[in-house]
């Protein structure tokens, strides 16, 4: 019966959105939105306000940003509530909405523009490689909340979409320059202007540095800086009049120091980064009730990472690697001197034959073997989206559309060559409404990869509006993360080469340890429920957001992907509960006050889903205009220590900054800000009872940039 229930509860959702005409057009302006609120397009790619989101949302502006000094995007999503944010070494940010795990967080899309920047194959975003320069953003809308409804599987938890500034508002050339603590620098150019009558653009070129922390995992000094230089282009041009193409490309290489992959390690495993994004989205307005619009884009990330390594010699010899295959225990056992026993005939046969080899080489079997290896891959992905919206009445409007997605992992070492997953995708978001106090949205996303299968996100909100003022929001909405390539096609080996002296008559051999997938994971599940509260007092400057939940998070992958121990399965689970808020206070043009607390209960099976978790979290931020034209800013960032291993993370910042105009087009704004942290040290779980911390040795630093424009 119950198989019977899911096969109908799926052919429902296929013909639901069968069903639906074909509309859809992400941040349409077909219709008038009241100018006295927020409006965002994240939650359902509809163009709406904040009154009327069946969400939780978050605005983060650019200048916001540039008021309190914010340098990188995880220190921007700091301003979230229920956002955690660890740095765990330089270059190595965990950022996941409510935690949870912090070996992988792999809950939450990130999308620029309309580009995800999840890499699919191995389930990371890479925070300080983002392809875009902090001074691009327009705003950031974070959905705090599950929005696999709207974008599909991996927006599980949240989804952050980052919005780049359109190139006809950043007209003219801007050099910026920035220098401070831990050699921190960075240099970035840029160049909006025109080409012909239709066409605006901006070219910016940015480079990044920094040395990371003094101490990572108890080695002095640290070894985790980043070098990462960045080319960004973009174009819209105006084919109509009310017809447009956005081209966009961009570049991001580099070098992130890596202080460690083994126990046996002679070299650092540094990784070389190149990564490549190209995409296009073509929109036409067909009627004032009708928009169009088709985004395609293609992305390329590729990670060199070889190093030197000198294990005991035993640990090459092919009769260890078939016996480990066959039984792990058996290998560890002889590798530790001890008979092995409790296995098979075949796993004796085969500890016989690795005894014998063993014994042959003599001395010379627990002495090191230098050897080269390598953790390098590459990851593919060419994504293909149709999207169409209509306006059917003044209470009602629509938006739908179909895609089709392609990944490609690429590695010897964790997948023995190459994997893919082709993954089909359809789409819908209903807003309706009634009677003028109540806004309905219903919605949900149906897509089916090559390697787990099919799945169906729906989400159904009302949104009562009590008065003009106040509004309440009730939200139910089921949402998934289904696994990557490497959790369901993981062929994991080290193929080492180079020896320092030859074994048997060879200079190359695997490592004796492997691990392969078992390619039956099924795709994580988030059922959500919300009740909100969002009051506005435009008059009195007073925008105020509530909300309490409960989340019930099942089938999750929570194991640690390791080559000594590869055991991803479905069966943990964790329940978050909890309520948070932000408020928004701007009682003048001269003051703006944003203030953000979550408090939430963290109840797992696996000690792993409560490694990034704190029960309290918050931040406070103030600005003020002098009247001299200074601008001093203040903010406070405050994460609570889990029981787990993280720790308290707490850091003041002081910003002062103001434009001087030194002609009629030129402009020079000076910055500085003086931060400190309340605990210098940053540790978080690795595996059961085992912790690394990163340190800073002074717990004050300061950063000075200088901005030119004409």
């Amino acid at each position: 019966m119950e198989r019977e229930l899911k096969f109908f509860n799926t052919r429902f959702a296929i013909f639901a959105l069968a069903a639906l005409p074909f509309h859809c057009f992400a941040g349409s302006d077909l219709e008038p939105i009241d100018d006295s609120m927020a409006v965002v397009l994240t939650p359902t790619r509809l163009r709406q306000s904040l009154a009327d989101v069946p969400a939780s949302v978050t605005v983060i502006t650019a200048e916001m940003i540039s008021n309190f000094g914010i340098r990188n995007i995880p220190d921007a999503l700091r301003l979230v509530p229920g956002m955690a944010v660890a740095q765990v070494t330089g270059n190595d940010y965990r950022v996941n909405y409510h935690g949870t795990n912090i070996l992988v967080p792999r809950r939450m899309n990130v999308l620029i523009d309309g580009i995800s920047i999840y890499r699919a194959a191995f389930a990371q975003v890479n925070w300080k490689e983002m392809p875009i320069a902090i001074d691009d953003i327009e705003r950031i809308e974070v959905t705090r909340g599950s929005n696999s409804a709207s974008y599909g599987a991996n927006s599980m938890l949240a989804i952050i979409n980052i919005i780049s500034k359109h190139p006809s508002e950043v007209d003219g050339t801007t050099f910026k320059v920035g220098y401070g603590t831990n050699s921190s620098a960075s240099v970035m150019a840029r160049h909006g202007g025109k080409i012909g009558e239709s066409t605006t653009y901006r070219v910016s070129i940015e480079r990044n540095q920094d040395q990371g922390f003094d101490s990572v995992f108890g080695k002095t000094p640290g070894h985790d800086s980043t070098r990462l230089n960045k080319l960004m282009f973009r174009s819209i041009t105006e084919i109509g009049q009310n017809e447009s193409l956005d081209l966009q490309a961009d570049v991001v290489q580099g070098l992130k120091e890596i202080p460690f992959a083994d126990k046996y390690q002679s070299s650092f495993p540094n990784i070389t980064t190149q990564d490549f994004y190209l995409s296009a989205l073509w929109r036409k307005s067909i009627s004032p009730t009708h928009d169009v619009q088709i985004q395609a884009y293609v992305t390329q990330h590729r990670n060199d990472q070889p190093w030197t390594t000198c294990p005991p010699t035993a640990m090459f010899l092919p009769e260890m690697f078939a016996l480990w295959q066959a039984n792990p225990s058996y290998a560890g056992a002889i590798l530790s001197g001890k008979k092995p026993s409790g296995g098979s005939a075949s796993d004796n046969a085969l500890a016989k034959a690795a005894i014998v080899a063993i014994t042959k080489l003599g001395a010379r079997a627990a002495q090191p073997t230098c050897v080269n290896a390598n953790q390098n891959y590459s990851e593919h992905r060419a994504d293909i989206e149709a999207q169409d919206t209509f306006v059917f009445s003044d209470n009602l409007r629509m938006v739908a559309g179909v895609g089709f997605r392609k990944d490609l992992g690429d590695s010897q070492t964790y997948l023995g060559g190459n994997a893919n997953n082709n993954t089909w995708k359809a789409f819908s978001n209903i807003e309706y409404k009634p009677v003028k106090s109540l806004n309905i949205n219903a919605g949900g996303f149906f897509e089916k990869d090559s390697i787990t299968g099919s799945s169906f996100s729906p989400r159904l909100a009302a949104n009562f509006h009590v008065n003009d003022n106040n509004t309440l929001r009730f939200v139910m909405s089921k949402a998934v993360r289904m696994p990557d390539i490497q959790e369901q096609r993981a062929n994991w080996t080290y193929m080492a080469t180079n020896f320092s002296s030859p074994l048997n008559g060879t200079n190359q051999g695997l490592f004796f340890q492997s691990a392969r997938a078992s390619g039956n994971l099924t795709g994580e599940k988030n059922t959500s429920k919300e009740i909100g509260l969002l009051m506005n007092y435009p008059q009195l400057g007073i925008l105020f957001d509530a909300k309490v939940f409960e989340e019930k998070l099942d089938d999750l992958i929570s194991e640690k992907l390791q080559l000594a121990s590869f055991l991803p399965t479905n069966s943990n689970s964790a329940t978050l509960r909890g309520a948070e808020f932000q408020l928004s206070y701007i009682p003048s043009d001269r003051w703006m006050a944003h203030m953000g607390y979550s408090y939430l209960i963290n109840h797992a099976s696996s000690i792993f889903e409560q490694s990034q978790y704190a029960k309290h979290s918050g931040m406070l931020s103030i600005t003020h205009l002098l009247p001299s034209g200074w601008r001093a800013s203040f903010a406070y960032y405050g994460y609570g220590a889990g029981t787990t291993g993280q720790t308290f993370y707490g850091r003041e910042d002081l910003t002062f900054s103001k434009t001087f105009r030194l002609a009629k087009d030129v402009t020079v704004t000076p910055t500085l800000t003086f931060s400190y942290l309340n605990n210098s040290t940053s540790t978080y779980l690795v595996d059961v009872g085992q912790r690394r911390e990163s340190s800073y040795n002074d717990s004050k630093q300061c950063y000075l940039t200088v901005k030119i424009s004409y």
